[in-house]
């Protein structure tokens, strides 16, 4: 009786999947290629260019934003680095943090009404202190302040702790598009009083076309508010007004608990999932804004369902750039530790589970960075 074998082919490239000839085209691995429940196949190759982002991306700075972190590390200032408590772990520009990891620094973390009122303060802010740590940034837990900036906030705690601090150097405000650099000094600027003969200026940064606000505080030292670090490595990059306003929470995020087992996979909204391909069974919370589509489904038909549910609108948020696997980039994760741990997509939230030696696999869109650390909502 005659056989019919399909000859199975690179999902990207084209090319003949073959298995014997590590250095010739078309090489996948054995176990792979055995796998018939696997109905997407890619090459090593393409595998690894087109579909892997080995090392998650941060964001970058121009050469004249490092030029002025540098003139506050020659002028030993005073750093205050505004978070967004809700998505700060991959914000941190490693120009940046090289620069100012000997200067005095003081943490505001912002927006912390978007979080559970669960959560102790005190555990917060050494979860941000650990954060600013691994990112080579001299901060303890006193370093660090909880808040929920509106341009009326009352900032008179974070003035005077920036004033002990400051020691009557000059201050430089930083962080993220979006963190709450604009609403910390508006609300200042509301009690202001300026002790010297020097006006409020806003005007170019000495040698520079960026834009800075500079407050003198004496007749000597100044606050200068920089511009906003845009992060292209978030979610936010890839969405139009309509995905970010499902992304971006306005009110106390809730977890949302699945029960989890090998081979499940977390569909968050069109644009991310999260797939456990060694470990046993838990139940894992997820930490989304309200308006984010989470479906958990089977791995055998994940893909299918991802970008079919997407494309017809049924998973919110989603995008019409992220219409195949060629558009995201995946990660293989195993985690080591044990107790609680986070697994977070830049901008867009994250999950929390109890860590056992799993291997998680997470597909974002390209360019967009994960993390994995100690749970951040425990």
């Amino acid at each position: 009786m005659s056989k019919l074998n399909i000859v199975r082919r690179c999902h990207n490239c084209g090319v003949i999947l073959q298995c014997e000839e590590p250095e010739k085209e078309g090489y996948i691995d054995p176990a792979i290629l055995e796998n018939t429940s696997a109905r997407v196949l890619f090459c090593n190759k393409c595998f690894d260019e087109s579909r892997y982002n080995f090392v998650p991306r941060t964001p970058k700075v121009s050469d004249e934003f490092l030029s002025m972190v540098q003139d506050a590390e020659a002028s030993d200032a005073l750093i205050v680095y505004i978070v967004d408590l809700f998505s700060f772990e991959n914000s941190f520009v490693p120009e940046i943090t090289e620069t100012i990891e000997g200067l005095n620094i003081l943490i505001i973390a912002n927006k912390r009404d978007l979080l559970p009122k669960s959560c102790k303060d005190e555990e917060l802010r050494e979860y941000v202190a650990h954060r600013c740590r691994n990112a080579r940034l001299k901060v303890t837990r006193d370093d660090v302040i909880l808040t929920s900036l509106t341009s009326l906030s009352d900032t008179s705690e974070i003035i005077e702790e920036i004033e002990k601090r400051r020691m009557r150097h000059d201050v430089y405000i930083i962080g993220a598009t979006g963190s709450g650099k604009t609403q910390l000094i508006s609300s200042f600027l509301h009690t202001y009083s300026n002790q010297s003969n020097r006006a409020i200026t806003s005007a170019n940064y000495p040698g520079t076309s960026l834009r800075v606000l500079q407050i003198p505080l004496d007749t000597s030292t100044y606050i200068y508010e920089t511009p906003g670090i845009s992060l292209d490595n978030t979610i936010g990059s890839k969405l139009d007004l309509e995905g970010l306003k499902a992304v971006n929470p306005t009110s106390a995020i809730k977890a949302r608990t699945f029960s989890f087992d090998k081979g499940d996979v977390l569909l968050i909204g069109g644009v991310a999932r999260i797939e456990l391909r060694e470990g046993g069974k838990q139940d894992i919370k997820a930490f989304f804004a309200h308006g984010v589509t989470l479906t958990k489904v089977r791995s055998s038909h994940a893909e299918d369902v991802f970008f079919r549910r997407a494309a017809s609108g049924a998973l919110v948020p989603s995008s019409r750039a992220l219409a195949g696997p060629s558009d995201f980039d995946a990660f293989d994760l195993t985690v080591e530790e044990t107790g609680p741990r986070d697994i977070g997509i830049a901008g867009l939230g994250w999950v929390c589970f109890m860590g056992d030696k799993q291997t998680w696999r997470i597909f974002t869109p390209k360019n967009v960075s994960i993390y994995t650390t100690r749970a951040k909502v425990k």
